[in-house]
Parts: C-alpha cells; sequence; structure tokens
C-alpha cells in the first residue's frame, strides 16, 4: 500500500474517528482541523503549489454557498417555526386528526415529514415530526428511530432536490442525464417504500396493530409515492 494512499485516506478516517468518537468534537472545530492537515499533505508529500491549493479552496468556498443558503433556509424555518407559535400549533392539530397511533405516525411521521423534506430538508423532517409525535407521548428514543427511517425515501430530493442537482453538479452532466438519475431514484425509493414505512411502524407498534390498518398505510404511502415518481 502506498504512502500516497494512507494520506489521502487519512484525513477522511480521522474526521470520522473526531465526531463519532466519546466526547467528539464538533464539525465547526473538526472539520477546519481536518482542511489544515489535508493542506499540509498537499504542500509537505504531493507538492502542490501554493497557487493551486489557493485557487481549489477558492471554488470550494463558492460551491458551498448553494448547501450553506438551503441550511440556512431550513433552520431559519425551524426557528421560526417554534419562535411564532407554529410548531406547537401544528402539535395539536395534527395530534387532534385522528387517535389511532399507526395514522399519527403515519401523518405526521410519513406524510407530514415527506412534505417537510422536499421544503428544506437537511434534517429538518425528524427535528419537527419528531417532538411532535413526542408530545402525543411516544418513546422519544423509538420516535427519533421512526423519523429518521421514514425519511430515508424522499431524501434523495430534499431541499428541492438539491441532493441530486447539486450532488451530481461536480460530473458535469447535463440536465437531460440528472432528470434520467431523478427517475431512476424516484423508481428505487418508489418500491422501497412499500417496505419502509412498515419496518418503521414495526419499531413503535406490533405487527397485529399494522395488519389491521394496512389499507390506511398504504393509501397514506401512495399518497406520498405516486406524485413523487410522476413529477420526477
Amino acid at each position: 500500500m502506498s504512502l500516497s494512499f494512507i494520506l489521502s485516506v487519512f484525513p477522511i478516517i480521522l474526521l470520522i474517528y473526531l465526531m463519532v468518537k466519546r466526547n467528539a468534537l464538533p464539525s465547526y472545530v473538526a472539520l477546519p482541523w481536518i482542511a489544515t492537515l489535508v493542506m499540509g499533505v498537499h504542500l509537505l508529500h504531493f507538492n502542490t503549489d501554493i497557487v493551486t491549493i489557493s485557487a481549489n479552496v477558492t471554488a470550494a468556498i463558492v460551491a458551498v454557498q448553494t448547501p450553506i443558503t438551503v441550511i440556512f433556509g431550513a433552520i431559519l424555518f425551524n426557528k421560526f417555526s417554534e419562535v411564532s407559535g407554529a410548531t406547537d400549533t401544528m402539535r395539536k392539530w395534527l395530534g387532534n386528526i385522528n387517535p389511532n397511533p399507526v395514522a399519527q405516525l403515519m401523518i405526521i411521521g410519513w406524510a407530514f415529514a415527506f412534505m417537510i423534506e422536499g421544503a428544506s430538508g437537511f434534517g429538518t423532517p425528524a427535528a419537527i415530526a419528531a417532538p411532535i409525535l413526542m408530545g402525543l407521548g411516544f418513546n422519544p428514543l423509538k420516535v427519533a428511530m421512526l423519523a429518521l427511517v421514514m425519511n430515508s425515501v424522499p431524501v434523495s430530493f430534499g431541499a428541492v432536490g438539491t441532493p441530486t442537482w447539486f450532488g451530481f453538479g461536480p460530473l458535469k452532466l447535463d440536465s437531460k442525464s440528472i432528470l434520467e438519475i431523478g427517475s431512476m431514484t424516484a423508481f428505487v425509493h418508489s418500491i422501497a417504500a412499500l417496505v419502509i414505512p412498515l419496518m418503521a411502524l414495526r419499531i413503535m407498534v406490533t405487527w397485529k396493530e399494522i395488519r389491521q390498518n394496512i389499507v390506511f398505510i398504504y393509501i397514506s404511502v401512495f399518497s406520498c409515492v405516486i406524485p413523487y415518481f410522476l413529477i420526477a
């Protein structure tokens, strides 16, 4: 194994370790340290000139403005909802829709979170839906797991499709190719949607309750997935 390969992989492994270890470093501390390490590796081992490094840093700063502005909008939306009382209003309204726990989980944890993912993404569905479900009396840890599992279906088109169009942006694909990728992604996720909500619900309720509400569950699934697939 070459030294170049080891030095290329080491910063990634170190970053993961620093952010998942006990007493982990926050991202705003770990990332600058790793960036400095990468710069040092380029200067000392790969002999990259400072002009090229400066150009890459500048290009990266410009490129990250897109996800940063989307994340800012998502955080602003979340905070505004909390401060204005909209989150409490939604919690009361959604909690009174149906006393059936499966219905509450599908309406809030699936359909509502599905909509929020498309609007803002970046963890906002879990951040908003989970507290609402907790307020209805569901177990906090199980609610967190359910919200994250449910959110695996719409996540590729979160924040007005940022993971797809921005994620594939560096490949310089034409718009037709991006649309084809979106169509294939929607197809795969639509098939997964037949199973994933059931797996998520099982975290919270019994198989018996799932079977008793299976028609409602799939009505909820198709009401989100069919438009999602057709539009993609």
